[in-house]
């Protein structure tokens, strides 16, 4: 996302949360606007079930962007996060909401490139891609530095946004799509053991409400200052309303 669309996402997405007159749920202060794709984020819940999380666990949320998840994270489970974003400005926005949230102390964000990430060997306890690798050229090379970062024993945990089968094709701009058995395929050549899939779909339709309306606001404010993002929310849902797009959950351990 170039900086000029960074900048009207955000200002969209506070002109939507002032426009609210009740509090936002618990672990999400912007509602979840940050997510693109509009998918229910209780499915974190059912995501972070495989592994514990404490204060002094150390998760990797790679491609955080805005920062959603290392949010949800740091409030919900009470563990330390680092996000990754693509720039130095999505990072420092990242930043900027965490604090606002109170939660700079427990999920900070660094730019990084997910090809080269600037942290030592078995760092983290935990790596997170939520909904990231469709938006990476190169997702394999992401899946092995997750892999040199991710300590012994540590647990991986994926939520992506597969196509239903090899024979779709879906054209979003900026993503690239694939079933969940090539992402499956891909851990196979990387040292993880006991991968598990599951099909999320059905959960992942949002309930709230408050939340779709928010949500809903927040594309039409985008058609006024950035069609393309608009856009590309729109296209996102619709996928995932027809079947096109499903949600699964890819979870495995470091050898």
């Amino acid at each position: 996302m170039d900086d000029a669309s960074l900048d009207r996402l955000l200002a969209a997405i506070q002109e939507v949360v002032r426009a609210r007159a009740l509090p936002a749920p618990r672990g999400l202060p912007y509602l979840g606007l940050e997510h693109a794709s509009g998918t229910n984020l209780d499915l974190l819940h059912t995501l972070s079930t495989r592994g514990i999380f404490r204060k002094y666990e150390l998760v990797l949320d790679v491609g955080a962007g805005l920062g959603a998840t290392s949010r949800w994270l740091a409030q919900r489970l009470g563990c330390e996060v680092v996000g990754t974003a693509p720039s130095a400005r999505e990072a420092l926005a990242a930043g900027d909401l965490a604090r606002r949230a109170r939660l700079a102390a427990h999920a900070r964000c660094v730019a990084a490139q997910t090809g080269a990430l600037p942290f030592r060997p078995s760092r983290f306890t935990h790596v997170w891609f939520v909904e990231t690798l469709p938006r990476l050229d190169d997702a394999q090379r992401a899946l092995a530095e997750a892999a040199r970062v991710l300590r012994h024993g540590g647990q991986l945990a994926i939520q992506d946004l597969v196509l239903r089968d090899d024979g779709v094709r879906l054209a979003i701009p900026g993503w690239r799509f694939e079933t969940a058995e090539a992402r499956v395929s891909a851990l196979r050549h990387l040292p993880f053991v006991d991968v598990q899939v599951h099909e999320r779909t059905a959960e992942a339709h949002e309930r709230s409400a408050a939340v779709i309306a928010a949500r809903e606001r927040l594309v039409a404010v985008l058609n006024r200052s950035d069609r393309r993002l608009a856009s590309e929310r729109i296209a996102l849902g619709e996928a995932l309303a027809s079947g096109t797009l499903r949600v699964a959950h890819i979870l495995a351990r470091r050898a």
